[in-house]
């Protein structure tokens, strides 16, 4: 029997969901325990046909990515298993928080297990979404960066701080109506093309680095991004970003420059006309094959 992405979307997620809803209301959760109440044995009961269902549905999404919410429904699925079992699969992990926005998913992406993603719990399109650049909104790119260990892996030994990427696409270039950051190291092409211009690349201001794409650059000295949002920066920063976020694409790149600072490049472009490479996958080697 062939099951469509539409059908989970329009009717086995929502009773999860609303069953799900209902067990908040009855107790409380606590990792893989539930505190005992009357209805405890119920539960318990009906727990294992949720579960199967819940992880028939991450596989049956995870096998057909082909609907641009689809990754929106595999990070459900994500949520609702870690709620259910204190397990996140097929997801790394679940962070969850008292704000909505600020939940997200650390998974490999769907199409390329190779390459690993964040994304939020909440139903956040792209960074055009205004409400990832009004006060006190969350900082992903925080959040990717203290979560590199899980798209690094095996290879976090031999991985620096300096050599790690984070990169996101323009509305325009991505496959999936769900921001996501890809996580990992900078690609050959783009360290070549900073050591290029290091010499031109200021902390003050964005600079034209006057390529075939169009990059803007800046330097900022930190030593994580807990006071550092590049979203914000790019759309403060960058001549006629913040009218047109659906079409920025945003990197981010560690480095100590040759005075000891530490800190993090960062570039970006607004795709117009000019649709020559520069995409967060051409930014990111997932890999880290230094």
């Amino acid at each position: 029997m062939e099951i469509s992405v539409e059908f989970l979307r329009s009717m086995v997620l929502p009773r999860l969901s609303k069953r799900i809803q209902g067990r908040y209301h009855e107790s409380q959760i606590f990792g893989n325990d539930w505190l005992v109440s009357k209805k405890s044995k119920s539960r318990m009961k009906h727990r294992p046909g949720i579960l199967a269902i819940s992880l028939a549905v991450a596989v049956v999404i995870m096998s057909s990515f082909v609907s641009r919410s689809a990754l929106g429904l595999v990070v459900k699925a994500c949520e609702m298993n870690s709620i259910l079992t204190g397990s996140p699969y097929p997801c790394l992990k679940v962070v969850q928080a008292q704000d909505p926005l600020s939940s997200y998913a650390v998974l490999r992406e769907p199409t390329d297990k190779e390459r690993t993603i964040l994304a939020p719990l909440a139903d956040v399109a792209g960074i055009e979404d205004p409400r990832v650049l009004t006060a006190g909104a969350p900082n992903y790119f925080d959040a990717a960066w203290r979560e590199r260990s899980a798209a690094i892996g095996l290879l976090g030994w031999k991985v620096s701080p300096q050599d790690f990427a984070l990169a996101i696409n323009a509305a325009s270039w991505r496959t999936q109506d769900r921001l996501h950051i890809h996580m990992g190291c900078e690609t050959p092409r783009f360290r070549a093309l900073l050591k290029t211009h290091a010499a031109e690349i200021g902390s003050v201001r964005f600079t034209n680095l006057r390529t075939n794409a169009r990059w803007w650059a800046t330097f900022h000295t930190a030593d994580d991004f807990s006071n550092l949002n590049p979203l914000k920066v790019v759309a403060d920063g960058v001549d006629g970003a913040r009218s047109n976020m659906k079409n920025v694409v945003v990197g981010v790149f560690g480095a100590t420059l040759p005075d000891g600072q530490h800190g993090f490049y960062i570039l970006a472009r607004i795709i117009g006309t000019n649709k020559s490479r520069g995409s967060a996958e051409d930014m990111i080697d997932p890999k880290c094959q230094l």
